[in-house]
Order: structure tokens, then C-alpha cells, then sequence
């Protein structure tokens, strides 16, 4: 796997820039002056976390043919609902492989945000986001280990710098 540097993570925050909540550094009140505490509350989001940036700067890197035939990705649900947020921003369709066993409200979550859901066992999940991305000519945009999810996901660490 490739390291993701600073200057991928600046462009990333150009790019999610207006699409994302600025959210704030927040004093924690039970630290003490010995160990501070900091918050950067993340659920703040319009889907609950963090996982939107990681998912827009993913679309925002596709070049435009590839982007307009939509995305698939497999998640439990936070990164669902960020692509399908994401997605749905982009104007393109998305496809989300949730496990079985993956809570109500998060399927709930990600098909109220457009999304196509299909249902799997947790060990098919991998496999059917990559065959439904070769049946259909979608772009996988996986929930961690890949530099533009990363890049857009360290867009909170630069934040925390620059506060």
C-alpha cells in the first residue's frame, strides 16, 4: 500500500471543501491542565461521521467518465451512508453490499440516502462489490485501506493541526 502524504491530503480538503461540515475543536471539561483533552465531534456530519469525506474525495477523483457509471462499496453502514450521501451529490448511482448482519437503522440509513442495497452474508462482501462493479462498469470505492479514501478521511487531522 502506497503512503498517503500531506500534499494528497490538502488537495483532499480542497476538494471536500463547502461539502463538508468545518466541525469544531472542542476543550473536553474532565481533562485537566496536565493532560489536555481535545473533541473534534465528527458526528456533526450530515451522515453521522467522518466517513463522508473519505467518500467524497473518492468520487471527487474519478475522472468524470468512470464517475458516471456510478460507484458500489461494501460496508456494515457508516461508509455506506457516506457514499451514498457522496454519491447522491455527485448525481450518480451507487450500489451498497451490506452484510445480514448489519443493523436495521444503518440499512435503513443507507437506502434513504438513494442507495441500492444487496444483502449478503459479512464473508460474501468483498467479492459481490467487486463482481457487481465488473457486471455494471461501477468504480469500487472501498470503506479503508485506499489513498483517496485515506486522503480525504486525514482532512480531519488537518483541521486539528490548523485549529
Amino acid at each position: 500500500m502506497t503512503l498517503v502524504g500531506i500534499e494528497a491530503v490538502r488537495a483532499a480538503a480542497a476538494r471536500v471543501a463547502g461539502r463538508v461540515v468545518r466541525t469544531p475543536l472542542l476543550p473536553c471539561l474532565w481533562a485537566d491542565d496536565a493532560r489536555p483533552l481535545w473533541l473534534k465531534p465528527e458526528n456533526l456530519q450530515p451522515t453521522g461521521a467522518f466517513k463522508m469525506r473519505g467518500a467524497l474525495n473518492a468520487i471527487g477523483m474519478l475522472d468524470p467518465a468512470t464517475r458516471s457509471h456510478g460507484v458500489v462499496t461494501h460496508s456494515s453502514g457508516n461508509h455506506g451512508q457516506a457514499l451514498a450521501w457522496a454519491a447522491r451529490a455527485y448525481g450518480v448511482p451507487v450500489v451498497v453490499v451490506m452484510p445480514d448482519t448489519a443493523p436495521a437503522a444503518k440499512v435503513e440509513g443507507v437506502r434513504a440516502l438513494g442507495a441500492e442495497i444487496v444483502v449478503v452474508s459479512p464473508a460474501e462482501r468483498d467479492a459481490r462489490a467487486a463482481e457487481l462493479a465488473t457486471e455494471r462498469g461501477m468504480a469500487v470505492v472501498p470503506p479503508f485501506e485506499h489513498p483517496d479514501v485515506i486522503a480525504g478521511q486525514g482532512t480531519v487531522g488537518l483541521e486539528v493541526v490548523e485549529d
